[in-house]
């Protein structure tokens, strides 16, 4: 009985380790989001992008950072059926910045206590940081935590 509560806790732990969740660079994710779909899925290696009161990118936000959500060129990673990005009620949308693949557009989104708590920390700056989500690249992707910082 000892040996067949050991093995089945070896065996838990061996299952618990080979689901955990790792973290993919942002060019990883934007070359097939659709491998990630419905997975919890950790990036890191972007730029949250703020707005101005305008709608406007931030001074000093990089050129094309305001491309979330629309159509890409021809041949360029984007994430199909989002145009525009459609958050649900209660969330905002999240304007990312991949620095390995700065044409990939996807609609990212998190709840709007959450979204002014993180614009609060950014200081309204373009900053970098790590995100977590889980969604699907036809409808979206919704962020349930970020990590501002490298």
């Amino acid at each position: 009985m000892k040996k067949l509560s050991l093995l089945f806790a070896v065996g838990f732990a061996v299952i618990g380790s080979s689901m955990a969740q790792m973290i993919i660079p942002g060019e990883v994710f934007a070359a097939n989001p659709a491998r990630f779909n419905g997975r919890p899925t950790t990036i890191k290696n972007i730029e949250i992008v703020q707005e101005n009161a305008t709608g406007g990118p931030s001074i000093g936000g990089p050129a094309g950072s305001m491309s979330v959500g629309a159509p890409g060129p021809a041949g360029s990673p984007s994430a199909p059926n989002n145009t525009p990005c459609r958050p649900p009620r209660g969330f905002s949308q999240v304007n990312l910045l991949f620095k390995g693949a700065p044409e990939f557009n996807g609609c990212f989104f998190m709840s709007d206590v959450m979204k002014t708590q993180m614009d609060r920390e950014c200081g309204h700056h373009n900053t970098p940081a790590t995100v977590s989500f889980r969604g699907e690249s036809r409808v979206g992707y919704n962020i349930t935590a970020y990590k501002l910082g490298l």
